[in-house]
């Protein structure tokens, strides 16, 4: 080993660990870069006199629309002319002599002879030349992964090459470049870390309180452009219904640009990652295949984008809800580093996106709940007012038989009206419980449509209405339940009726086919626009609710229509060229299998003997009055206004039926009915109970505590003497 200082091999090596010491310890005080860097440069030139140090830091990536690097040098035993040329120089052309191979592959490489080294540009051999600099020797500097961050370029006066001892001392340089390299990028690493994790505690904590949803996008945006690098980006919502991305926030993008991705984006790389539902990271959007030849790359180029992430963010339950997009300037796009603080917040635009939908949802449902419970109580004052006003009608007509039954006739339609509103809130809970059970039975199919039609009967002849019935001549069965058929067919013949102008003309029409049947009901009303045929079967759903317009109901006709016909294997469609035009309503059902047998009858008239009916309910007015109905009946009937008074009176009265309220208090129905059934008179007495409650539920209790029956009320007088037609 040639040692310029002449030194013997154990003092060089003594003097090469004493430097290497004074350096760590500066290094490790904390001293600025540039004064280790000097102090290091000068530590080399005591060890190798005869060479000039220089140190040179690099940032490890390309900048600018050339690519090139970005350099600092350090030089303190040149002379000021050379270490402002160095300075100047380095990061350009210089870099393509001895240092290329050095920055570019991580090695180390040698010029013994630069005015002979024709691969070097001209400005950087004649800066060399021009001080005396006649041959190089250079050193990487690697970080702890292998990749370089600088190197140690040492020049000599003649040209030759470096002894063993200048390697050595080139490499002790370099370990020294690399250790305060990465010490200041280490400590600039936890300084974006905490300064990242203040902004996103921050972040989190305003995102907990009230907000609008954009304004807090714009701030998640932001963050997520600082913490990457960038002043770019946008995040889009994704609307599942036309299964479009939209941009809510942008920052940094131009007019054209915006105006071009706006409303979609799925030909970008945003589109690509929102299909696969996972990140993209385009490195260079020059080789992005999906745009070359496209207006959107034009535009992209304009924007200066060189480099994309597309984050989508994700529902807890999985849903695509949209998409976090960053732009950059350069290559490369955002390191992995950012892209941990990327995920957090797309975490938190994911949950903001989802909390303001679900409160948007939320605030929808309490709209339609004030509209349905305004609704609800507009159509109960509606028969109540007829009836207020024809009890006093009655009051004041004693002898008019004529106005009499006049009066009858508008309070019996009005109670019918008020049963059924009551009836269809009852199905539509039953439904959504999964609890409407169907009594199937094969029916012919132009029994329930007429008895469907007279149900409707005194509507249409009050509107004044023409009904068209083509009925095929073959009957044709179906397998169903014939309450629940003939409840879809009414439900649709009064919706016509409803929206159908006075003396207008409806048509129901039944037509078989090979694999089923298909009833359609088509009036000439006021038909439905195109933006609602979506939306007529959806609950508390009306075509038109101004109060010019309004045609009453619930807004659940509909929706009971389409459950019920899918409860029977079937499907129901609506058909309206809009406004003015009317619609047409197709119901299609399957067809009943030929080898089940013939069709039940629905209607079966039954003499009712006289029965002795106690009747018990605590609301002495449902008592009397029911009791006066089975009185005009023919039977003999009492009441009993508690559980005690029922079974004192019972006990004297021997009864062959008791109709029980259930919700008495004291003693409730239940009760009563089981203290009855203990009894010797009360061991094979018909007991029914007659109550509000109509659930599975509630009929499954009444069962258990020993009724033969279980009415709803208001009580259905076919269906009640039915019950009394049975043995004594």
């Amino acid at each position: 080993m040639r040692i310029p200082s002449e030194l013997p091999p154990a003092d060089a090596a003594a003097r090469l660990n004493e430097e290497q010491r004074q350096t760590l310890l500066m290094i490790a005080s904390g001293a600025s870069m540039s004064s280790c860097l000097d102090a290091l440069t000068a530590a080399i030139g005591r060890l190798a006199p005869e060479a000039h140090a220089c140190a040179l830091v690099t940032d490890g990536t390309r900048s600018g629309p050339t690519g090139r690097r970005s350099h600092q040098a350090y030089a303190s035993c040149v002379s000021p002319a050379l270490a402002a040329a160095l300075q100047d120089q380095l990061g350009d052309e210089a870099l393509q002599g001895a240092v290329t191979a050095v920055i570019q592959h991580g090695r180390p490489s040698t010029c013994p002879d630069i005015a002979a080294a024709a691969a070097w540009p001209a400005p950087w051999r004649s800066l060399c030349l021009d001080h005396q600099v006649l041959a190089g020797h250079a050193h990487p500097a690697l970080n702890a992964a292998g990749r370089t961050v600088g190197a140690l370029f040492l020049g000599f006066s003649v040209a030759r090459a470096p002894s063993d001892w200048e390697r050595q001392v080139a490499q002790f340089g370099a370990l020294a470049i690399s250790t305060v390299i990465e010490r200041d990028r280490t400590a600039v690493h936890l300084l974006d870390e905490v300064n990242a994790l203040a902004r996103l505690q921050a972040l989190s904590a305003e995102l907990v309180g009230p907000g609008e949803l954009e304004p807090l996008l714009q701030k998640i945006l932001a963050a997520a452009a600082d913490i990457s690098g960038t002043d770019k980006g946008n995040i889009q919502i994704y609307d599942p219904t036309t299964r479009h991305l939209r941009i809510a926030v942008h920052q940094g993008l131009g007019t054209r640009l915006v105006a071009h991705f706006l409303e979609d984006g799925w030909d970008a790389s945003c589109g690509e990652a929102a299909k696969q539902v996972q990140r993209l990271v385009v490195q260079d959007v020059e080789q992005l295949e999906a745009l070359h030849g496209t207006l959107g790359l034009e535009i992209v180029r304009e924007d200066g984008i060189r480099s994309i992430q597309c984050t989508p963010l994700i529902s807890r339950d999985g849903r695509l809800l949209g998409m976090l997009n960053n732009h950059y300037r350069q290559p490369g796009g955002p390191t992995p580093e950012a892209l941990r603080y990327i995920d957090l917040l797309a975490r938190q635009a994911a949950e903001l996106i989802e909390r303001s939908q679900t409160e948007a949802q939320l605030a929808q449902e309490r709209q339609h709940k004030d509209e349905f419970l305004a609704m609800l109580a507009h159509e109960l004052r509606n028969p109540l007012a007829p009836l207020h006003h024809m009890l006093e009608v009655q009051k004041r007509s004693e002898g008019d038989w004529a106005l009499t039954r006049k009066a009858r006739d508008v309070m019996e339609r009005q109670v019918l009206q008020l049963v059924r509103l009551v009836d269809d809130l009852l199905d539509v809970n039953r439904i959504n419980r999964g609890k409407l059970a169907l009594r199937m039975q094969q029916l012919s199919l132009h029994t329930v449509v007429q008895q469907a039609i007279e149900v409707c009967r005194p509507a249409l002849e009050q509107r004044g209405h023409r009904l068209h019935v083509s009925l095929p001549q073959a009957p044709l069965t179906v397998r169903g339940d014939p309450a629940r058929l003939t409840q879809v067919f009414g439900n649709l013949l009064t919706n016509a009726v409803k929206y159908t102008p006075t003396g207008g003309d409806l048509e129901l029409r039944v037509d078989a086919s090979p694999d089923g049947v298909a009833v359609r009901v088509r009036d000439n009303g006021s038909g439905i626009p195109a933006d609602q045929l979506d939306k007529i079967f959806d609950m508390f759903t009306q075509v038109d609710r101004t109060l010019e317009r309004a045609q009453g109901g619930l807004g659940i006709g509909l929706m009971l229509v389409k459950r019920l016909v899918e409860m029977h294997g079937g499907t129901v469609r609506v058909h309206s060229e809009g406004l003015g035009r009317g619609s047409e309503f197709i119901v299609n059902l399957p067809l009943a299998d030929a080898h089940e047998g013939a069709p039940l009858a629905l209607d079966a008239s039954t003499a009712v003997a006289s029965r002795r009916i106690l009747v018990v309910d605590d609301n002495q007015d449902a008592a009397q009055s029911l009791a006066s109905l089975l009185t005009l009946e023919g039977h003999e009937a009492r009441m009993a206004y508690d559980g005690a008074q029922a079974l004192e009176i019972g006990h004297r009265m021997r009864p062959d039926v008791v109709l029980m309220d259930i919700g008495m208090p004291g003693m409730s129905g239940h009760e009563v009915c089981r203290r009855i059934r203990r009894l010797d008179w009360g061991r094979h007495v018909t007991l029914i109970a007659l109550t509000g409650w109509g659930q599975d539920e509630d009929r499954r209790q009444s069962e258990q505590a020993g009724f033969d029956a279980h009415l709803v009320k208001p009580v259905n007088l076919a269906a009640l003497q039915a019950l009394l037609a049975g043995p004594a």
